[in-house]
């Protein structure tokens, strides 16, 4: 199964990023993609921008299975667990479901192929730590872990890159900065990691994220581990 990610840089206007998403999508069927991943971007949460999106990419890439961010709309639950013919079972998760161990492991019992991941990391900190996590996780949480962001926000909001694809420990492929297509081949479809090792503690700066998020504080040996 041949699968594309798209990471995409801001525009400054809706439009413009649907005009890039499509343009990106076409590349992803030029290379013959089955499956294509698209970040989380401000005109997939507008309802008739995200209709006339996906409108156009059954245009683009008929072929291609779409997985796009939060599925059923922006007030769906943290994470989604669905069947795919080609991938097998994913889990898809974005925001601060991707750190949380309690979600991770509600994820991890239900035995996913592949997790993709919107993380929405805030700073080029965050993103480098996730990508750091996704490594352990393909191990742990599903075979495949796909990381997808997009790019070119100021510190603080979501979108600072680092989209990767993760197999069995293994980076197959990593964006670093700006518009990006990652486009990996998988053996689909996909299973849990036969032999699943414990879920791994996400690093301090993303414990450090999850903990200020929901009002708390997390004790840390050094400032440098806060970003």
């Amino acid at each position: 199964m041949r699968l594309a990610v798209v990471q995409h840089r801001f525009r400054p206007a809706p439009a413009q990023d649907i005009e890039a998403l499509v343009i990106a999508s076409a590349k992803a069927a030029a290379r013959e993609a089955r499956a294509l991943v698209l970040p989380d971007v401000l005109a997939l949460r507008d309802d008739p921008l995200r209709d006339d999106l996906m409108r156009r990419l059954e245009e683009t890439v008929p072929r291609a299975e779409v997985i796009v961010p939060r599925p059923g709309g922006i007030d769906a639950a943290p994470y989604v667990l669905r069947e795919s013919d080609g991938l097998g079972r994913l889990a898809l998760l974005w925001g601060d479901a991707c750190l949380d161990p309690d979600v991770l492991a509600a994820v991890q019992a239900a035995g996913p192929g592949l997790a993709v991941l919107w993380p929405g990391a805030e700073s080029e900190l965050q993103a480098q730590a996730v990508l750091e996590l996704a490594v352990p996780l393909s191990t742990s949480l599903a075979s495949v872990i796909v990381v997808v962001e997009p790019d070119g926000a100021e510190l603080g909001e979501p979108g600072h890159g680092s989209s990767a694809v993760v197999h069995l420990g293994q980076v197959l492929a990593e964006a670093m900065r700006g518009d990006d297509l990652l486009v990996v081949d998988l053996p689909a479809p996909l299973g849990p990691p036969e032999a699943r090792a414990l879920l791994p503690q996400a690093p301090p700066v993303l414990t450090q994220r999850l903990a200020a998020h929901r009002g708390h504080k997390v004790a840390v040996d050094y400032p440098a581990d806060l970003g």
